[in-house]
């Protein structure tokens, strides 16, 4: 498989894709690729170019691109991955294995027993930056040529306002009986969400919420899974069933 680097879109220019920064320093420096070597370089948007290293500069990479490719690695289905925000790097886990199993969105939610506030714009905003650089190297790291949607943090009341959720449900350890085993995506549809909560779970209010919207409470089993490993493995289960692993 051919190294995949990547660039913004106003990089690529006709037949020709530039690669900066981090991007030109780890093909120059930690892979010592030089001219006339291919490379496969993406563009966050979905696109995905075959390339061949044309000229290199000291802060900069020039590629002729000779083979374009749409959705490059991309699924099938939109999935939106909707986890409760925890201390620490907890959500950058969510977020670099969500997007190498293909989830297309990822929404931070701040439930009533989070133990994590974002009380100002600049964390908020610190905390975007981190997760997109999170997402950018895991889309690269798996093969992909799209940067998932990351939505700013919201509280969970105003989670069911979002558009494309499609089929939903929510994971409750105490659903009982209600494994995912009784959750039948319907593989025709697009869209998907799956509701994931922090370290301290729901709330018995967002849980009601969830089910007067008519969103199923399902559970991972037997065992409680921390919040990190929660939402991929759920993630996971779904691209299985909706065929994504073929």
């Amino acid at each position: 498989m051919l190294p995949i680097f990547y660039t913004s879109p106003e990089n690529i220019n006709g037949d020709l894709a530039i690669l900066t920064g981090e991007e030109a320093h780890h093909l120059q420096k930690v892979l010592r690729l030089t001219k006339g070597e291919s490379a496969m370089i993406v563009d966050g948007c979905g696109n995905a170019y075959r390339t061949q290293i044309e000229a290199i500069a000291e802060k900069s990479v020039k590629c002729r691109i000779f083979a374009p490719v749409r959705n490059f690695g991309e699924p099938m289905h939109y999935v939106t991955l909707a986890g409760g925000l925890s201390t620490g790097y907890k959500f950058d886990e969510v977020i670099e294995k969500g997007t190498e199993l293909g989830v297309s969105r990822f929404v931070p939610v701040i439930t009533e027993k989070a133990k994590v506030r974002i009380d100002d714009e600049l964390s908020g905003r610190r905390k975007g930056e981190r997760w997109r650089k999170v997402a950018i190297a895991a889309m690269k790291q798996c093969g992909r040529s799209l940067i998932p949607a990351i939505e700013a943090p919201i509280h969970f009341e105003k989670l069911f306002s979002l558009a494309n959720l499609g089929q939903t449900v929510i994971f409750d350890p105490t659903a009982g009986e209600n494994s995912f085993g009784i959750f039948h995506p319907d593989t025709e549809q697009k869209y998907f969400t799956l509701i994931v909560g922090s370290e301290s779970g729901f709330s018995a209010g967002e849980l009601q919420a969830a089910r007067e919207k008519g969103i199923l409470a399902v559970s991972l089993g037997k065992r409680i899974l921390r919040t990190e490993n929660a939402g991929p493995t759920a993630a996971a289960l779904l691209m299985f069933r909706l065929g994504e692993f073929r």
